[in-house]
């Protein structure tokens, strides 16, 4: 619903932008009308493009962004941009669009978006060849210095760069438009870097990735009695409950003994099942319910993986956590039929867990034949699988 809801509001945020220019500029009907056909074109490449993302999980919490995000985002790119279109040419720091697209969504959504903003201007408002050049030139910079925003090194640099390029780069192509240096275009650029400057500073704080440490904390925190999703499952179902924080304990202890992150295992352990949870038994409802829980994207990931149906596990933690489910339902379904005096335990660890490597369902994982060995010699002697 939320992705609906945020697609439905580019849609109509792309529409009235484009109603709003082309009053600005007094378009004619037959205008108007191909006008709409660039919106349709443009929105159909943001959609495929957000539906990329969504599909190779990269469209997620902490990383890149969220549909929510984005769109929100979006639309207020989209005031700005109306707003440029009262502003004189040459005076419009479309640059800033650039910077908080990128930050809040990424390169590719942001060039996208921002040649649409300058392609609206220029065929609504403007009409002037070198004016939409000099701003999508802009945006150009703008998208490639957001990306070293992401990072702590060099910022300094970065906004003096963005003041910079909006000052000269209007003023080259004004004169090469108009033969002649304006004054008004500097100062107008200049203020324009600066809001830009300031605009990236601000959301470079705002959308910054999380820490590996802060990320840390959020899984640990998802999986204690208090939080919502915990306190639904055991209201829901106990067994279920159970079974999912006996897996996240096993692979607590596995991951431990394989140097592997003990708290990505853990959360991903409990939630493991979360698309089995519901009557309607859906791998892709339960990675929305965690997106819709804004859960780390690499907890989200391994939900996706689940028993690799959609994608084979994409990092050691994810191949551990498949291990250990998939270990514990096989031994819950052997001692409901077997006598325990009747097999060994040991040796039907090994077994399973081979077959399982040999499946090549690890093959895209990393994981190596020494975290495998770790992890198989410590659920080996896990007294709890006993």
């Amino acid at each position: 619903m939320r992705r609906v809801v945020s697609v439905v509001a580019i849609f109509l945020s792309t529409i009235a932008l484009s109603f709003v220019l082309s009053l600005l500029g007094d378009l004619y009907p037959d205008e108007w009308i191909c006008i709409a056909f660039i919106d349709i074109i443009f929105f159909m490449l943001i959609l495929f493009e957000l539906e990329y993302e969504r599909a190779k999980l990269l469209f997620s919490n902490n990383r890149r962004t969220d549909y929510v995000r984005f769109a929100l985002v979006f639309l207020f790119c989209c005031m700005l941009c109306a707003g440029f279109g009262i502003l004189p040419l040459y005076s419009r720091p479309v640059i800033v669009l650039a910077i908080l697209l990128c930050l809040a969504g990424n390169e590719i959504l942001s060039l996208v978006c921002g040649s649409y903003f300058c392609i609206l201007l220029a065929v609504t408002v403007s009409g002037d060849y070198y004016e939409l050049i000099c701003e999508l030139f802009l945006v150009l910079a703008g998208v490639m210095l957001a990306r070293m925003l992401r990072e702590d090194k060099l910022q300094i640099c970065i906004y003096i760069i963005i003041i910079c390029l909006s000052i000269v780069n209007p003023g080259i192509f004004y004169y090469m438009s108009t033969k002649e240096f304006s004054e008004k275009a500097f100062v107008a650029g200049g203020a324009g870097g600066i809001l830009s400057a300031f605009a990236g500073f601000v959301c470079a704080r705002i959308f910054r990735p999380k820490t590996s440490d802060e990320v840390n904390d959020k899984l640990i925190a998802i999986i204690s009695d208090d939080f919502s999703a915990v306190k639904e499952l055991k209201e829901h179902s106990f067994s279920e409950y159970n079974h999912s924080n006996f897996v996240s304990t096993v692979a607590v202890k596995a991951a431990k003994a394989a140097g592997l992150n003990t708290a990505l295992c853990a959360a991903g352990g409990f939630y493991y099942r979360i698309g089995q949870w519901q009557k309607k038994k859906s791998i892709l409802y339960g990675v929305e319910r965690a997106e819709a829980m804004y859960f780390p994207e690499q907890l989200t990931n391994i939900l996706y993986e689940y028993y690799g149906k959609l994608r084979k596990p994409q990092t050691p933690e994810s191949a551990l956590v498949h291990m250990v489910d998939a270990l514990i339902v096989k031994l819950d379904h052997i001692k409901a039929d077997v006598a325990d005096s009747e097999w060994n335990h040991d040796i039907l660890i090994i077994q399973l867990l081979n077959e399982l490597s040999a499946s090549g369902i690890y093959d895209e994982s990393g994981l190596s034949m020494n975290h495998f060995l770790k992890i198989r010699d410590y659920l080996k002697k896990e007294e709890l699988l006993k």
